[in-house]
């Protein structure tokens, strides 16, 4: 018994203080890597874009036409919450430029000395692997028309009086840099804001006029069963919970 006891204590001790889980993503780095996991271990049975509701074969080619060029024809992973919001709060979301850049253009075509210019984006995830867990938390990722999210920008969710269509059949309106996104997906963008502000604390990812907002849209628009398959696949893969879903679609007996 008294044997039974400590390994009973220590076990305790184990779950309280060792294996604390994590809320958001600890599991990839790589935005690449996600990617392409979502399209083969995620979405392989469920080709359909997130805002248009638009099939897509296994080479991301989008069945139906949202405008012109090749970002029209072709799906791209789009941040729900923008890259934009959670990275300008990261102190190495800046333009960087090498030593290199100093060197007078003249010398540099003598000597082999490379000037390197990078993005805000592109030196954070340089630099810090907490953003780059954050860009590739599968979570917050959709698949999209290229051309839409190129539209969508980083611009925040609202409703837009009228239902001026700019993209075919999509239900999807884009005026004064703020978009409105079908009804059909509203609870899953709330659902999303409400994971990724919980996981990833201290970023500014909800605004108290959002949180409003979103409360209502996540009890007009409640989990379905893709919704739950989604979640428990990505769980599986990333190891970590989105509660937001889980918990409903449990409740729901859709987990």
């Amino acid at each position: 018994m008294k044997k039974i006891s400590c390994v009973l204590i220590l076990f305790t001790v184990l779950l309280l203080f060792g294996c604390k889980a994590e809320k958001g993503n600890v599991q990839y780095e790589s935005f690449t890597k996600v990617k392409d996991l979502l399209l083969k271990k995620v979405y392989s049975d469920h080709r359909y874009t997130f805002y248009c509701g638009c099939k897509f074969d296994k080479n991301k080619k989008v069945a139906c036409k949202t405008g012109k060029g090749k970002r029209a024809t072709a799906i791209e992973w789009e941040h729900i919450v923008p890259a934009s919001r959670f990275g300008q709060t990261f102190s190495s979301w800046k333009t960087y430029r090498s030593w290199g850049c100093k060197v007078p253009a003249v010398i540099r075509k003598i000597l082999p000395i490379k000037c390197s210019k990078l993005s805000g984006r592109q030196n954070a995830r340089r630099v810090s692997a907490e953003y780059r867990r954050m860009e590739s938390d599968m979570y917050n990722l959709v698949p999209a028309i290229g051309y839409v999210n190129q539209k969508r920008s980083n611009y925040p969710y609202t409703v837009i009086p009228g239902e001026k269509r700019d993209f075919g059949r999509c239900d999807f309106e884009v005026e004064n840099k703020t978009v409105e996104p079908m009804p059909g997906v509203r609870g899953n963008i709330a659902r999303t804001y409400f994971y990724m502000n919980d996981a990833y604390p201290g970023r500014n990812i909800i605004s108290p006029d959002e949180k409003k907002l979103f409360l209502k849209w996540a009890e007009d628009d409640p989990v379905d069963e893709w919704e739950c398959k989604r979640g428990r696949r990505i769980e599986r893969l990333q190891g970590n919970v989105n509660p937001f879903v889980k918990g409903v679609c449990q409740e729901k007996g859709l987990w």
